[in-house]
């Protein structure tokens, strides 16, 4: 208590020695001459000590090397070396696991943490000059449990910024980095089951068009005139508070009745996404080339440049593209079991009695009427 107050007296006299500095009168008292000498003393003393307290944060927070096969992050603040010894090392697994990053493109790329210091010249020191910088966010203290992944998906996340549009608009974020079958996998069925559209009705129920459609993989130049009903984007836009923004007249115009004032303002305002499908269910089409023509397959696709989604994916997987979406379809809707999902008979009869009682229910619940 008796300290805080002290604190609290030296502040307020330091505070004041600018003010005592312009009052005093040349024939001014010793005393009054002494007070502004220890305001002063104690304005240079709490300077210091906030320059030294500062330089000890900075020096804490230095950027330290830590790699992992081609993978190298600077972190700041950790004594241990262990700690960034396993950030590294849990970064380069799960990249490793992905298997879609270039070499040269990890080997090209240094991730730094948010509040390192002294990175530039810790960089000259450690030759990483010539690197390209990716910042993450690895907590303060650095998250050991986390690290490995906020490394990884700083790296899959920078190499998704540099594909070419068509990707970048359509991928999911993370490019099914994190994917668990139980958490995106449930998702992705859940929104064909039970989503609003009827493309993604109608791909359920087999018409393989419909799937890519809803998945928006076509290379469609009004895709909510093809993707979409004007009553569904009606409902959308009835459901909000578009009525009173950016272009409000050709939002009242849809609610109103006008088909074409609901494509003209999906087209207009682009606050409707042009792809049906969530982002699970777009993760879950290269989770399947993943998984089932492997990891190298989706790296090609990746870095292809020519035609549409659909179009790059089959020839990744060595498909026509109808069959790249019903080898996919049968891979969602069994929870990816198999080693490798087939459009045969025998194999699809199960998705089919599952598809007919799934389509007997949504029929008597009237999603579709």
């Amino acid at each position: 208590m008796c300290r805080a107050a002290g604190l609290a007296l030296a502040l307020s006299v330091v505070a004041g020695g600018a003010a005592l500095r312009a009052q005093l009168p040349r024939g001014s008292t010793p005393h009054a001459r002494a007070l502004l000498a220890r305001a002063e003393s104690l304005e240079t003393q709490l300077a210091r000590r906030d320059t030294l307290n500062r330089r000890a944060s900075e020096r804490q927070r230095v950027a330290r090397r830590f790699g992992a096969g081609d993978v190298v992050v600077l972190l700041g603040g950790v004594a241990d070396e262990a700690v960034g010894a396993k950030v590294a090392a849990a970064g380069a697994a799960l990249l490793d696991s992905l298997g879609i990053l270039p070499v040269g493109f990890v080997r090209s790329r240094v991730v730094v943490a948010y509040d390192a210091a002294g990175v530039d010249s810790v960089a000259r020191a450690e030759g990483l000059v010539g690197r390209a910088r990716v910042l993450a966010d690895f907590g303060r203290p650095v998250d050991t449990l986390a690290g490995g992944f906020v490394l990884a998906s700083a790296l899959v996340r920078a190499y998704q910024e540099g594909l070419d549009s068509t990707w970048r608009s359509w991928a999911p974020g993370g490019l099914s980095l994190d994917w668990k079958e139980g958490r995106e996998g449930e998702a992705a069925r859940l929104d064909l089951l039970t989503g609003n559209e009827r493309v993604g009705a109608r791909c359920l129920a087999g018409e393989i068009s419909r799937c890519a459609l809803w998945l928006g993989v076509d290379r469609d130049a009004h895709p909510f005139r093809t993707r979409y009903a004007p009553d569904e984007l009606r409902r959308v836009v009835a459901s909000s508070g578009w009525t009173y923004g950016a272009n409000a007249t050709a939002a009242r115009d849809c609610v109103q009745g006008s088909d074409d004032a609901c494509v003209r303002f999906a087209e207009s305002d682009r606050v409707i996404d042009a792809t049906p499908a969530g982002g699970s269910a777009r993760g879950s089409l290269l989770r399947e080339i993943w998984a089932v023509h492997g990891r190298a397959a989706l790296g090609r696709a990746l870095a292809d440049t020519s035609g549409s989604v659909a179009e790059r994916l089959a020839r990744a997987a060595g498909l026509s593209e109808d069959a790249l979406l019903v080898e996919w379809r049968a891979w969602l809707l069994t929870g990816g079991g198999g080693k490798r999902v087939t459009a045969e008979v025998a194999d699809a009869l199960p998705v089919v009695v599952f598809g007919a009682l799934l389509l007997f229910a949504a029929a008597r619940s009237g999603r579709w009427r």
